[in-house]
């Protein structure tokens, strides 16, 4: 009976899943309708990043607008240590009317250090579709912070995150323009119901097995169908650093399954649980570590 709640509850999100990617599709259409920005507006540019700890933005009053109707920003406010080198172009507010240099070449002088930008000489050329309101914009970071933290919960066994929240982050991803979190959030979930029943009590050690057992093989064969996914793998265990922007929370998330699967056989009350699937928890283990351990 319980388990049959369960399955209709997963369902229902299913469907409501859906129906948010369709608003938030709605959502960002209208919002690129919304555009274009007048002179003086004060505007908000997105430069997200696929693990969100790296996200920079600039906030910034409209100057101009190029012929590809491209912005013209003068910087009012930024995040610090971001490189905006790809991002922005320089340009001088006032070049000196004589002067035979290319504005643009000033502009780069003046430009050293392109984690820092300059207020009082440059301004700069940005591209519209980084270029949003300023609520809608600060509305949107905080939302991706958001989900950075609840992920961070979920990392560090929370015990008042349910699982319904790791479905809402889910949800909430799409929205915040963090879709390749979405995986993540799903082994997040199937972790959490690894060690909590639909009414969110505890499993004792020994209730955790075979539920952890069905994990180990949804990660094996996710390497399996993902050799990118793989390669990086390798490389974060390799250099112990998680660089690749895109599997970020993917590898965050399966690094802390595999730590939570071999720490769980040396749990109090394992020895309850019949040989048999201790043997094949095991070998499911070992098989997903031999197989991470070859690019």
């Amino acid at each position: 009976m319980i388990k049959k709640i369960g399955i209709e509850r997963r369902r229902a999100k299913k469907y409501i899943f859906w129906v948010v990617c369709f608003l938030g599709l709605m959502t960002a259409v209208l919002s690129a309708q919304a555009k274009p920005f007048k002179i003086d507006d004060t505007v908000f540019v997105a430069l997200p990043s696929d693990n969100i700890k790296d996200d920079a933005f600039i906030i910034g009053k409209v100057t101009g607008v190029n012929a590809q109707q491209n912005y013209i920003i003068s910087v009012i406010d930024y995040v610090a240590g971001h490189d905006y080198g790809l991002s922005c172009v320089p340009m001088v507010k006032k070049s000196a009317p004589n002067s035979k240099a290319s504005p643009y070449d000033v502009a780069w002088d003046v430009w050293k250090d392109t984690t820092v930008l300059e207020k009082e000489r440059l301004e700069y050329l940005v591209r519209a579709k980084e270029v949003m309101g300023l609520s809608e914009g600060k509305h949107l970071f905080i939302e991706r912070n958001n989900l950075y933290i609840v992920f961070g919960r979920w990392k560090s066994d929370a015990p008042m995150l349910t699982t319904e929240r790791l479905e809402q982050a889910e949800h909430e991803a799409v929205n915040a323009r963090v879709e390749v979190m979405i995986p993540a959030l799903q082994l997040a979930q199937q972790h959490r119901r690894s060690f909590y029943d639909v009414f969110h009590r505890p499993y004792l050690p020994e209730e955790s097995v075979l539920p952890l057992s069905q994990l180990l093989e949804t990660v094996y064969r996710l390497f399996e169908r993902d050799k990118v996914l793989k390669a990086a793998w390798f490389d974060f265990k390799k250099n112990r650093k998680n660089t690749v922007g895109r599997y970020y929370f993917l590898i965050e998330a399966v690094n802390k399954i595999l730590n939570d699967a071999n720490d769980q056989l040396y749990k109090d009350g394992i020895e309850k649980v019949s040989p048999k699937l201790i043997q094949d928890f095991k070998h499911k283990l070992k098989r997903l570590e031999i197989s991470l351990l070859s690019e």
